[in-house]
């Protein structure tokens, strides 16, 4: 098992502090975030910001397992507005490209707020936007991991109509509790059929809040029984609440986390 963080303002302005504040608390990896809606400002998106990151990975021992395609629940897939989807597809070419570059494996796509799949529709849109880039992920050895608010049996159905190893599930343990999901039986079907990419862990409540962890809504004892139940030995992501005191708190967050599944 592998343990990452998620970098951002939580660790300071500079992306160099996360790089070094992660590897002081002792995580393995980071979550690199790709979120602004103009894109074009993102490290990844330039092949030297890039290199920065591979650059600052190596420097302070960590690895980059994934990045955080956060700009995709507002500018995303599902869009009812095809020039949006056509961008959509458009960036995630050009994001492949930069991930590659970085060393990064999996891309975490999100569809969540404005372009959560709530309808069949925008199911169909998911499906079509991902089959376009899947070939570019493929010749790029990255992964095109989805996250979302429908339950596996959709992105089982979505996966299998894309038809492409370049294609997986990101799962996200405190997302179920919100959306009404059994966590622990969804890590089991998704493991079951081979599309488990990662894992994030943060605890939430059914009304969305995310909480100190141990203090939300997941159980933890079945989670952590899955998880080992499944023989998943892949990074887990700590998607936890951002304080004042980073290298305390998230400190205290990666041990809970290791002694759930250590």
């Amino acid at each position: 098992m592998k343990y990452a963080t998620i970098a951002g303002r939580r660790y300071g302005e500079d992306i160099e502090d996360s790089f070094r504040i992660a590897s002081e608390i002792g995580f393995d990896g980071i979550e690199f975030p790709f979120l602004a809606q103009d894109y074009e400002t993102e490290m990844l998106w330039t092949v030297e910001g890039a290199r920065r990151v591979r650059e600052l990975a190596e420097q302070y021992g960590l690895e980059v397992p994934s990045c955080i395609g956060g700009r995709y629940n507002l500018r995303g897939f599902a869009a009812e507005d095809p020039e949006i989807r056509e961008e959509a597809a458009e960036v995630m070419l050009g994001l492949i490209d930069g991930c590659a570059e970085a060393g990064i494996e999996n891309i975490l796509v999100a569809f969540f707020g404005q372009m959560a799949m709530d309808s069949d529709q925008k199911v169909e849109w998911g499906i079509e936007g991902i089959r376009r880039c899947a070939p570019k992920a493929e010749s790029r050895g990255v992964v095109l991991a989805l996250e979302g608010t429908v339950p596996a049996d959709t992105w089982l159905r979505m996966i299998e109509a894309i038809d492409s190893e370049a294609v997986g599930v990101y799962y996200d343990v405190g997302n179920a509790v919100w959306l009404g999901y059994d966590g622990p039986a969804e890590l089991r079907t998704l493991a079951a059929a081979g599309v488990l990419r990662q894992i994030h862990i943060k605890d939430m409540t059914v009304d969305k809040q995310n909480m100190p962890l141990g203090e939300g809504g997941v159980d933890w004892p079945a989670v952590a029984a899955a998880i080992k139940d499944i023989g998943y030995d892949g990074y887990v992501a700590l998607e936890t609440p951002a304080s004042g005191d980073p290298l305390v708190e998230q400190e205290t967050y990666l041990e809970f986390t290791k002694a759930l599944l250590g």
